[in-house]
């Protein structure tokens, strides 16, 4: 009798997108070197008008009062998104969606608009997480030059399928790749807590990935409902549907799977000492004949 668990259909579909992960590696390469040779323009548009939106967002408001009567639905939104990365990924993966989510803003507020921002940060952001993966013994290091790689192809997606055809997609823009920078340094979080109790890398990013399916998969469906209500003031069904699907491959198909490149082995703890300690037994009596 075979008394082994046998993997669940997610942890099957993740060890499958492990196998697979040079094809998502090539498209995501392909396609950002299509998207940055054919719609640059687009691309660079979109947090060009997503930081001066927000630069005026932040001019208006005054109070707390005034952030929720301006953004309920997105509030509450995110509100839930981080609770549940502390719920489902724990304090560590909560802080880091919490300062994510920080950094971002700040960094859409220090754009303000200016054309001349947008690629130098984009550069910038590129060389620092490189030098980082390839350097620093950080679980977010080896997490953040994948991020920005999938990030870059996702703007591209986004400057290709709208989210509507009569509203610009600055504001889609904006939360999605907070949320997609969340999540991801969250991701990063609870994959080196795996590693450091001694699991082996593909098993660590599998189990944080388990780990990441409810706050990605409920987070999505929260934000894209809240944007199509702030947006449309009803909800949009069509473009919902299709970009939670888009957020959800993206995660799970795309950066998941590039994310597995990246050096975690490093930060694992050595198992040998950890299993040492658990072998210490007396041993049996000798049997008297």
């Amino acid at each position: 009798m075979d008394l082994r668990e046998k993997p669940g259909k997610v942890q099957t579909f993740l060890e499958l997108m492990l196998r697979f992960r040079l094809i998502a590696l090539v498209v995501i390469v392909v396609a950002t070197v299509t998207f940055a040779a054919t719609r640059l323009s687009e691309i660079v548009s979109l947090p060009l008008g997503a930081s001066e939106a927000f630069g005026m967002w932040i001019a208006e408001i005054e109070n707390i009062q005034g952030v929720w009567s301006s953004a309920q639905y997105l509030t509450v939104a995110g509100l839930a998104c981080v609770v549940m990365l502390f719920v489902f990924g724990g304090i560590r993966a909560g802080i880091a969606s919490i300062v994510s989510t920080a950094l971002s803003l700040a960094a859409l507020y220090v754009l303000g608009g200016a054309e001349s921002m947008p690629l130098p940060m984009f550069g910038i952001l590129a060389l620092v997480s490189l030098v980082l993966i390839l350097f620093v013994k950080w679980s977010v290091a080896c997490m953040l030059f994948p991020f920005v790689l999938a990030w870059a192809f996702l703007s591209g997606v986004l400057s290709v399928v709208p989210w509507s055809p009569d509203d610009p997609p600055y504001l889609v823009w904006a939360v999605f790749s907070t949320f997609a920078f969340a999540n991801s340094m969250a991701f990063a979080m609870v994959a080196g807590k795996h590693l450091g109790a001694g699991d082996p890398q593909a098993g660590s990013l599998v189990k944080a990935a388990k780990q990441m399916l409810t706050p990605v998969l409920v987070g999505s469906l929260l934000l894209v409902t809240a944007i199509s209500v702030d947006v449309s003031g009803d909800a949009n069904l069509p473009y919902s549907a299709l970009w939670f699907g888009i957020l959800v491959a993206w995660f799970f198909v795309f950066l998941f799977s590039i994310s597995s490149f990246a050096p975690w082995e490093r930060l694992r703890a050595g198992s040998r000492r950890v299993e040492m300690k658990d072998k210490k037994k007396k041993s049996p009596a000798k049997k008297k004949k």
